[in-house]
């Protein structure tokens, strides 16, 4: 029988929870026994599924609303999850969305907005709740970049550079904490299975989207490597492959690849 994670029990904040690995990660949080505070933008999204966590072995689940596009918002997240949970020893940074396109066409409130979710919010998150996770000597924080963020992503530049930021950044923060009590893990899923391109606008297809991946696998994934307290997660063994080829590759060579499995999909060309 496999051994409860360490978290089990915990108190947990998960953004980008109305559906996706967000969610996933909320259920699997919920079946360990977690106290849950939820949030994203859709009420009626995160109202059914705090309903489900209840169901499935939550201690607690809080439901907050809020658009982490704004920095103000972001703050409020923290501050509601502390005031609802008595504390935060779970942070899952999940919430994101992507800019597909050309550069010089992407519009530049949209792509500033998703630093702010991808990039910014994160920050303001770990950075208002580590503390006390350092002080009690016990704290996990997930956050979910990307293959986008290990190599380079034409046709969605800016979206690439906030999950290399999320990336490097919480390997370089982890080994200033791991140390004392706390426990840092990028997740770096490639495609997954959810509403992200969708949401994002992207048309047509190509070969990679034959390897989709379940979100409950991808947060179960990320789960996992979090509790055995790993620096990063690349899930599935197509983009384990990927990535192991761009640390032999020159960065031209990969560069004109991505760029070319890239232009099938990508809007705004």
């Amino acid at each position: 029988m496999a051994s409860r994670p360490p978290f089990a029990g915990a108190r947990a904040l998960v953004t980008g929870a109305s559906s996706g690995i967000g969610a996933d990660v909320a259920r699997q949080l919920a079946d360990v026994g977690c106290a849950l505070v939820v949030t994203a933008r859709r009420a009626d999204r995160l109202e059914a599924l705090a309903a489900e966590l209840r169901g499935r072995g939550a201690t607690a689940v809080h439901v907050v609303v809020e658009d982490l596009a704004s920095r103000e918002g972001a703050a409020r997240v923290a501050d509601a999850a502390r005031a609802a949970l008595g504390g935060v020893d779970v942070l899952v940074n999940n919430a994101g969305f992507a800019v597909p396109g050309l550069t010089e066409r992407a519009p530049l409130d949209r792509t500033l907005a998703m630093i702010d979710v991808n990039v910014v919010a994160p920050v303001i998150l770990t950075r208002a709740l580590l503390p006390a996770m350092l002080e009690a000597r016990r704290g996990f924080v997930l956050n979910v970049a990307s293959v986008a963020g290990i190599g380079p992503a034409p046709y969605q530049a800016g979206y690439s550079g906030t999950k290399a930021f999320l990336l490097h950044w919480s390997e370089s923060f982890r080994e200033e904490v791991r140390d004392r009590g706390v426990a840092v893990t990028a997740l770096c899923p490639g495609i997954t299975d959810t509403e992200f391109f969708e949401a994002a606008g992207y048309k047509g297809t190509n070969r990679f989207l034959r390897w989709k991946m379940p979100s409950e696998r991808v947060a179960r994934a990320g789960l996992a490597a979090l509790a055995r307290n790993r620096c990063r997660v690349v899930t599935g063994w197509q983009n384990k492959l990927l990535v192991f080829t761009t640390r032999l590759s020159p960065r031209w060579l990969i560069q004109g690849v991505a760029a070319r499995l890239m232009r099938r999909r990508s809007p705004g060309r």
